[in-house]
């Protein structure tokens, strides 16, 4: 069944108008002129082209790793993948893990890169389908998967085989898919379909496919492993050499075997009983690795298979440069070069936003670590990862994600700073399913970037668990269970379901209330409560229990304020600090609802002078405009304030995207200006915007779609 599109039956409906207008032309609702018929075609024309255009579906490269080392032996093989995909377009490497399979397949992207117009390299450890759906490892402009479009993900992979084949008409397109081991896949079918070339690297020898698209990766032969050994072991005694070749027969001319075993050979004695690489955790026996460096392996292991920007990683990890560098002499770890896209400014407002484009636009080379799969999984296997074993890198996601002294974090990174992170934070939310209490705060913040992100049905089931958490470990007589309340209010928030984060608002205040003593952690958490009580009880018009938390607030506030600086650390008070000026941003709002519009003003000024002394609030001077586009509506001056809405909606888009509902706020705000200004076609447009995005991604917020078509309406 064809998907519901919203933009489509607006542009029918609207020449269904045109029709009509010719047909009663003599009326007054008809044209007035053959030249007006002419001219009202001529643009829904154009607007209907537009739309085509952007339903043109286009796929984006993916980052390829360079080839550092020769292929030593693998000549016919090449040759027989070349051969294989002229006659069938695809071609099954398979054999054992560490056999050589993903080296032909990227020396052979490296000789026949230029023979296509777009290669994607696609690593993945589970299924076709979730190598497809990933829009990280496949991204194509115009696509993007949701939950609420796509409630079973296999339609969405049909869409997007859809999407890849109309491409695939056009361009020449090679998918590299790395390391699929999925025994008994059954959405494999749909794949082969593809008209493009495709690679497919496994362990599995598939019953499903043709033999003649298949190629059994074998053993290396004998002849080509003294040049092997040369190559990672150059300058070897020649008793070495053979012990080498004899080690080369105890494992069966297993590629990456010799080739550990020859790195190793460089820096001391081989290993007196080699396995014979049956075994997975075979590949790291050999190793004599010090736990600075099984704790970095541990860490990739655990993070996206894509890996990570190499400082990042330093970043966060703690690893060191000679930790990596080791690793990377054993042969570990791949270091890959990545052309990544160029930072954006807000004077960039008609960008695409669902993922950054290879190669439309300024991009800079930089370092990508990556664990091999195999690699990944030994280290998985002989070292589990856990909140224990792991804590150094949680806790070092936990201070990236949240942002020094509230600097660039989560909220104030932009869209696609973030959408970078995302396959990193969903790696360590499925690798730690059950969060561990004394890591709370470092899960919340896993939590917080999930719903920034718009994944709230990720974000609230484990904002639960880590409240839950939290709550059996500690007691209700802890900041933490409070504080974690308080996180899952503002995922039901943020998805718009207010009666659920009103009631964990609630529940957070209470449990805040009754923890003794009260640190500064303690009333800093209480005060967040009371600001949020305010401001649901003022959206739900009920002045007398927005007021009593309201003069809680200010309560609270003057107590922190009268403690000694020696009690408030520079981070504390700077948070608290951004936190009042959000709360008289709250009583501003409501001063100006109450049309006591000389108070908001006066607010307002406090905060703009706040404002001021702040280097950089990023995103956060988003909500401070609103107030202000609201005031100079009150002193009519429209024109600043539809140049305040254009610079907010730049904003939104540049820190959220297009599905996060600020954005969408945001153009409400200028739609509304643009209607009070009489910019009737602008307003339309605009408000015609909004109702796509809210029917696509929030279709049961009826009140909002209904106001938004009443809108709609006027304007036209």
């Amino acid at each position: 069944m064809k998907d519901f599109n919203y933009q489509e039956q607006l542009l029918l409906w609207k020449k269904n108008q045109l029709l009509l207008q010719k047909k009663y032309a003599d009326t007054p609702p008809g044209f007035s002129s053959a030249e007006a018929e002419k001219a009202a075609w001529a643009a829904w024309e154009e607007e209907y082209t537009r739309f085509q255009e952007y339903m043109h579906f286009k796929v984006n490269d993916t980052a390829l790793p360079s080839v550092s080392s020769p292929l030593i032996g693998r000549e016919e093989e090449l040759t027989a993948v070349r051969d294989t995909l002229a006659s069938f377009h695809t071609v099954f490497l398979y054999g054992i893990g560490g056999i050589g399979k993903t080296a032909i397949a990227l020396t052979y992207i490296a000789r026949h890169r230029p023979a296509y117009d777009h290669v994607l390299y696609i690593v993945t450890g589970k299924g076709i389908l979730q190598a497809v759906c990933d829009d990280t490892s496949v991204p194509i402009s115009g696509l993007l998967y949701d939950r609420k479009r796509y409630p079973a993900l296999r339609q969405y992979y049909r869409e997007k085989l859809s999407a890849l084949q109309k491409i695939s008409e056009e361009k020449k397109i090679l998918i590299v898919i790395d390391n699929l081991n999925t025994p008994a896949d059954k959405d494999l079918c749909q794949f082969l379909e593809l008209s493009c070339d495709k690679i497919i690297t496994t362990r599995v020898n598939y019953e499903i496919v043709p033999e003649k698209e298949k190629l059994l990766v074998k053993a290396l032969r004998p002849e080509h492993w003294p040049e092997l050994i040369q190559t990672y072991s150059s300058g070897l005694e020649p008793a070495k050499t053979e012990q080498l070749l004899h080690y080369g027969h105890q494992v069966e001319g297993h590629t990456l075997s010799i080739k550990m075993a020859s790195v190793q050979a460089s820096y001391g004695e081989l290993s007196g009983h080699p396995d014979n690489g049956s075994h997975i955790t075979s590949l790291l026996s050999s190793f004599r690795l010090k736990k600075a460096e099984w704790e970095a392996l541990l860490y990739l292991s655990v993070l996206a298979p894509q890996g990570m920007e190499k400082d990042l990683f330093l970043r966060i990890s703690g690893a060191s440069e000679r930790t990596l560098q080791s690793l990377r002499n054993d042969l570990l770890i791949d270091v890959l070069v990545m052309e990544r896209t160029a930072e954006h400014s807000l004077e960039d407002p008609d960008r695409e936003t669902t993922a950054p484009s290879a190669g439309s636009e300024q991009t800079k080379a930089c370092l990508l670590l990556r664990v091999h799969p195999l690699i990944a999984e030994a280290v998985k296997r002989i070292m589990p990862p856990t909140c224990i074993n792991c804590s150094r890198l949680l806790r070092g996601f936990e201070k990236y994600l949240y942002g020094d002294d509230l600097g660039v974090g989560t909220w104030n990174r932009t869209y696609e700073e973030n959408w970078v992170l995302e396959p990193h934070v969903f790696a360590v939310y499925e690798t730690f399913p059950n969060p561990a209490p004394w890591l709370g705060t470092a899960f919340e913040e896993i939590v917080t970037f999930l719903w920034v992100q718009g994944y709230y049905e990720e974000a609230l089931p484990y904002a639960i668990k880590v409240y839950e958490s939290v709550m059996n470990y500690y007691g209700s007589n802890h900041v933490l269970p409070g504080r974690e309340a308080l996180r899952v209010a503002a995922v039901y928030h943020n998805r718009m379901d207010h009666d659920q984060a009103l009631m964990w608002y609630q529940k957070g205040y209470e449990l805040l209330k009754a923890v003794t003593p009260r640190t500064f952690e303690v009333m800093d958490q209480l005060s967040t409560a009371c600001g949020k009580l305010a401001k649901e009880y003022s959206h739900r018009q009920d002045p007398v229990a927005r007021n009593k938390y309201a003069a809680e607030y200010m309560q609270i506030a003057e107590a922190i304020m009268q403690m000694d600086d020696k009690d408030l650390p520079e981070s504390g008070k700077q948070r608290f600090s951004m936190k009042r000026h959000y709360f008289l941003l709250e009583e501003a709002k409501y001063a100006l609802r109450e049309g006591r519009i000389a108070v908001s003003r006066e607010l307002y000024a406090a905060i703009e002078t706040w404002m001021e002394s702040q280097e950089d609030l990023g995103y956060r001077k988003t909500a401070f405009k609103e107030l202000q586009i609201a005031l100079l509506i009150h002193e009519n001056q429209l024109e600043d304030a539809e140049k305040i809405a254009r610079e907010n909606v730049q904003s939104a888009r540049l820190y959220r995207g297009e599905k996060y509902k600020d954005y969408l706020s945001q153009l409400e705000i200028l739609a509304d200006v643009l209607a009070l200004e009489k910019k009737s076609e602008e307003a339309f447009s605009v408000y015609e915007k909004l109702l796509t995005h809210l029917q696509r991604d929030y279709p049961y917020e009826e009140k909002w779609i209904r106001k938004t078509m009443d809108h709609l309406t006027v304007s036209l």
